[in-house]
């Protein structure tokens, strides 16, 4: 799995046109705007899901690291294909977005918890806070 974090002052995003895959997320067509927040970026890559114990324990405790490092109000995480080429099957990458909507709910009570669906296109705009701890990339 590959990841990208950025501490942004303020992320919006608009679901615009479901992907053409296997599965795609039904959800209601609206806008989400966020104020100081974590937007994670995230790639869930071939093999995955057959290592999700693994992954999620790293990811949950990286992630845990940088929210008290940054003090946000909100983590976003985004399903974002554009970090790997070699991608799961969209069942089972969907499978793992939901343990760690399940990991993250659980573990992270003091910030907002948020995902954007997965199998749509999606626009966004994001204000990132340019400051050392600002964008970072990941592999787990």
């Amino acid at each position: 799995m590959k990841a990208l974090y950025i501490h942004a002052k303020e992320f919006f995003y608009r679901p615009v046109e479901k992907v053409n895959i296997s599965i795609v997320e039904g959800i209601e067509p609206k806008s989400y705007t966020f104020q100081d927040c974590l937007v994670v970026f995230v790639t869930i890559e071939k093999g995955d899901f057959s290592r999700r114990q693994e992954i999620l324990r790293e990811f949950v405790s990286d992630v845990s690291g940088h929210i008290e490092r940054l003090k946000v109000a909100c983590i976003v995480v985004y399903p974002y294909a554009h970090l790997s080429d070699v991608l799961e099957e969209p069942r089972l990458a969907l499978r793992m977005l939901k343990f760690i909507d399940k990991e993250f709910k659980s573990k992270f009570r003091e910030v907002s918890y948020h995902r954007a669906p997965f199998g749509w296109y999606k626009e966004f705009r994001l204000h990132c806070l340019g400051h050392p701890l600002s964008e970072l990339s990941r592999k787990f």
